[in-house]
């Protein structure tokens, strides 16, 4: 099921995606992509997945996605600008949803445009992805 997941992010990207100079329309196309993805992942097993997902019941944080069957949550960052930085807060939004409610998370899956992927993988993010295990959790990110 996670390559369904997979292919329906790669979808919404691919088909609602493109890069602008300006933020406005950037954040709208953004938002579309996020809700296109989820909406065809619910499509495919409303029971098997969650969308939206609070962290906690006393923060406003939420993820993109939740496998509840595998406990896996995935994040979509739709711009390839500062993924970085939305990397690293989204390790520590699955951290906090680890340990206030959802202890079946064991694995984060980090979808991003694919020239973000790689940079990130070649520099911290990689370490950080293979030290992963050290704090119970397997982290994946993968290129759309």
């Amino acid at each position: 099921m996670h390559d369904r997941v997979v292919e329906l992010a790669r979808k919404a990207h691919r088909d609602h995606w493109l890069m602008s100079g300006d933020e406005g329309t950037g954040d709208r196309l953004a938002k579309l992509v996020t809700d296109t993805w989820q909406a065809s992942v619910i499509a495919e097993d409303l029971h098997r997945f969650s969308v939206e997902v609070p962290i906690a019941t006393n923060l406003r944080e939420r993820i993109d996605v939740v496998d509840m069957t595998d406990g896996i949550a995935y994040e979509l960052k739709v711009s390839p600008n500062n993924a970085h930085f939305e990397f690293y807060r989204d390790i520590f939004k699955v951290i906090v949803a680890r340990d206030s409610g959802l202890p079946e998370l064991k694995r984060f899956v980090f979808l991003v445009p694919e020239a973000a992927a790689k940079k990130l993988l070649a520099n911290l993010g990689g370490a950080v992805v293979a030290d992963a295990h050290k704090i119970g959790l397997s982290i994946q990110v993968v290129g759309l």
